[in-house]
């Protein structure tokens, strides 16, 4: 029985293993300039080039972008405060372009675009960290932090703004609390990036967890426990 039941484990971990990785996404998030599937896109796809060959957001979606980064999407400034530095905007872009465009974004989508706790490469986000700390902001959740009022976001009245370095600290603080609890500063190597060259996406590889039990009992799993048992 002993042996049985290691046998059991061994079985259940490999198989789930393997059909944890091998899913294809087929489906993006909800968002109001999402697709339903990803797909390629072509020649008018100006912003967002990693996701060109497989992308949720759409060619509009992009030149939309390129010309008034989310101000016309969103009713939403970057530059709230002040004028974000080039180095600092690039990867507020990034993380727009990530949010829209990454269809492996829907292994943590819990529902109406919200995301739960992807993990985020520390490395990025210490580079991310570099790029804005002197720039400023008001709040320190861009998801709940902000007054919404006739369709427009804007600063509290009781906010004040301070750099990136007083409102984050560090790499981890920025990506564990800027967007509430959509990502997390994930140190392993089971991680994901919010830019990359185009071609192979890395995000495709990173699981959603570590391998678990589930309900799902591939068939010829089913046979050989029937067998030992």
């Amino acid at each position: 029985m002993a042996r049985g039941l290691v046998v059991l484990f061994s079985l259940l971990s490999v198989g789930l293993f393997c059909h944890s990785n091998s899913e294809e996404v087929t489906k993006c998030i909800d968002g109001p300039y999402h697709k339903d599937i990803p797909s390629p896109e072509g020649p008018d796809y100006v912003e967002c080039h990693s996701w060109r060959e497989k992308s949720c957001c759409t060619a509009n979606f992009t030149a939309e972008l390129q010309r008034n980064r989310v101000e016309v999407l969103y009713n939403f400034s970057w530059n709230h405060c002040k004028n974000l530095s080039q180095e600092c905007e690039k990867f507020i872009k990034n993380q727009e372009c990530f949010w829209s465009c990454e269809p492996n974004l829907i292994k943590w989508h819990v529902g109406e675009g919200v995301l739960k706790m992807v993990p985020i490469c520390a490395k990025y986000c210490d580079e991310w960290f570099d790029a804005c700390k002197s720039d400023y902001t008001c709040v320190q959740d861009w998801l709940r932090g902000f007054n919404y009022t006739n369709s427009i976001y804007s600063c509290p009245t009781n906010s004040s703004c301070r750099t990136f370095q007083e409102f984050y600290k560090n790499g981890e603080g920025l990506c564990n609390t800027m967007w509430a609890q959509s990502f997390y500063y994930e140190k392993s190597d089971n991680c994901m990036v919010m830019e990359f060259a185009p071609g192979k996406n890395p995000n495709d590889a990173v699981t959603a967890s570590a391998p678990r039990f589930s309900t799902f009992i591939h068939p010829v799993l089913m046979f050989a426990l029937l067998k030992i048992f």
